[in-house]
């Protein structure tokens, strides 16, 4: 009787866990104004989501790109601090184009909106799978 109260204990602390987790996560942080009046920038907290694909547009007025997808694209917003990168050199949005090839991170903001923090623009490197080889025979 002692080992399923063990796991009924952990399994319950695991809910409370994720539970607590997830609220945690999905809190907004109020941006500040300051006396000044001079806008504050807020580095979103959350998990950083990898994307990958081709872009399909590009604001430059919004600072928003669109990467299309399989089911759906997704529409990202460059915010300050977004790392864009091409060729290993640090550029600005202006060298976004439709067409291009992009990778990256993002995060997920209180209203739904996805905020770019890196993007590297120009083909993506997959990972070579080494192909198994057969052991020598004894």
């Amino acid at each position: 009787m002692r080992a399923p109260l063990k796991y009924l204990a952990a399994a319950l602390v695991l809910c409370v866990c994720t539970v607590l987790g997830d609220h945690a996560i999905s809190q907004a942080t109020p941006s500040q104004t300051p006396t000044n009046g001079s806008a504050v920038s807020h580095r979103p907290k959350g998990i950083l989501v990898p994307h990958y694909g081709v872009i399909s547009a590009v604001d430059k007025n919004a600072k928003t790109f669109t990467i299309e997808g399989r089911m759906e694209s997704d529409v990202l917003k460059i915010i300050d601090g977004t790392l864009i990168t091409k060729d290993g050199q640090t550029v600005t949005i202006d060298n976004l184009n439709k067409n291009d090839e992009v990778s990256g991170s993002h995060l997920k903001d209180a209203d739904g909106t996805l905020l770019a923090r890196t993007v590297k623009i120009g083909l993506v490197k997959h990972k070579a799978i080494p192909t198994p080889t057969a052991s020598p025979g004894r």
